[in-house]
């Protein structure tokens, strides 16, 4: 029979005469440069079940580092479980806090399966990286938001509702529970973990990304600063791994009722809603290292930032070469070009939109790119194809600056080009 979640106001620690043998194991291996494969590693090949899923963290509850606690309960009458990983010897309000939200999605498993292999590989691991981290920041997991959906295999919760379109209302017990959690907890930061289809007609749906909080005038520059680091950072470290990567920033006015817009933008803290591409062969345990790499990349900005100066987090060893076409004779600069906007007509939701795009070319060092509208960078990628397609019905009637940079995984800009364009259609309509 699945054991209650153990309650937080009263929690019950014991040591521990069986523990998941994956956890012995993960303890037991040899120490790695890589914690990111570590963790990957764990991640199995078909996704758990809801009960199967309560079991490992009822296991994980026994250890000293892991705390799960019941925030509530769905509409079906089973757990929506919170995990808490940290430094035991530390006051967990007491250091910064990561939320991390997983599966509103009932039929998106592989955040839950990425987030439940961090937390078995940081529940007992001796790693110093690890123990340093946890010493600085604690994890609040909620490895699935949605169990009906989850245990139904559908998108929905059990009342037929879109968890991630209940952010404004806040009406279904399992956006009730998490709203409350973080109330209680105020977070640092929000994770919200998600898949994109494997296919789409939508351009932005055609590879994995992240989306937080752009620049606005009417938004603290502490948040804006923050987000914009961080994105570059999670792009850095995605091409280190071989992981393509859009970035794209929300702004007020944007709909409030996605999870990672209501605590960006509503709450403003920063958040990052994170998408992994399905299909395409990618399988669980790779759309899972995208949810892992993120997380790690998060935590260990949040909790080793300290000023404007880039952080290397040293989870790995970049394969990139260290030469430097400033110092370097044999190797080629970046360059960088835009190219003219293509009008693509409506999307499927009716949205205008032109196509910006550029070429890239260069030396080794290069990470990333930026597009900018009128001196606002509106996306960020580390792979090509170089583009951004643009909501026209947002943009002013005339001429735009379009502006692209890129740069190295130091944020040094490297090559940028900078042209005026007219991006709407000279028949297109205001608001059709």
């Amino acid at each position: 029979m699945l054991l209650p979640v153990g309650d937080e106001r009263e929690p019950v620690k014991r040591t521990a005469t069986t523990i998941l043998a994956i956890l012995i194991v993960a303890a037991m291996a040899p120490a790695s440069a890589d914690i990111v494969a570590d963790v990957v590693s764990l991640v199995p090949h078909g996704s758990h079940s809801y009960a199967e899923t309560m079991a490992a963290l009822q296991e994980m509850h026994l250890t000293e580092r892991v705390t799960c606690v019941s925030l509530g309960t769905s509409h079906e009458g089973r757990t929506i479980a919170m995990a808490r990983v940290c430094d035991p010897a530390a006051d967990p309000r007491a250091l910064k806090k990561v939320l991390i939200i997983a599966r509103q999605h009932g039929n998106e498993p592989s955040g839950t399966e990425a987030m439940m292999a961090l937390l078995r590989h940081l529940s007992t691991t001796d790693g110093a990286r690890e123990t340093a981290l946890l010493r600085r920041v604690a994890l609040l997991v909620i490895p699935m938001a949605n169990p009906d959906g989850a245990d139904h295999g559908r998108r929905r919760n059990a009342r037929n509702v879109d968890l991630n379109r209940d952010w404004a209302a806040i009406s279904q017990p399992e956006t009730r529970a998490i709203e409350s959690a973080f109330v209680d907890w105020r977070p640092d930061v929000v994770m919200d973990l998600h898949e994109l289809p494997a296919s789409s007609s939508r351009s932005s749906y055609q590879e994995n990304f992240v989306e937080t909080v752009g620049t606005a005038a009417t938004l603290p520059a502490s948040l804006c600063a923050a987000t914009g680091r961080v994105s570059a950072q999670l792009s850095v470290w995605m091409g280190r791994y071989d992981i393509p990567l859009n970035v794209y920033y929300d702004t007020p006015g944007d709909d409030l009722r996605l999870c990672h817009r209501h605590f960006g933008l509503y709450h403003q803290v920063p958040t990052y809603l994170f998408e992994s591409k399905t299909g395409r062969g990618r399988s669980l345990r790779a759309r899972a290292a995208y949810h892992v790499l993120g997380a790690l990349v998060v935590a260990n900005q949040l909790a080793y930032h300290d000023g404007p100066a880039p952080v290397t987090m040293q989870y790995a060893t970049s394969t990139r070469p260290e030469t430097s076409a400033a110092t370097d004779p044999g190797v080629a600069p970046t360059r960088v070009s835009l190219d003219e906007p293509v009008h693509m007509g409506p999307d499927d939701k009716g949205i205008p939109r032109t196509l910006l795009r550029a070429e890239v070319s260069g030396s080794d060092e290069f990470s990333y790119a930026t597009m900018e509208l009128n001196g606002v960078v509106v996306a960020l990628t580390n792979q090509a194809p170089y583009e951004y397609a643009v909501d026209t019905s947002r943009c002013t009637p005339g001429t735009q600056q379009v502006a692209v940079r890129c740069y190295d995984s130091s944020g040094r800009c490297l090559a940028g080009d900078t042209r005026s364009f007219i991006l709407q259609p000279t028949d297109a309509v205001m608001g059709e």
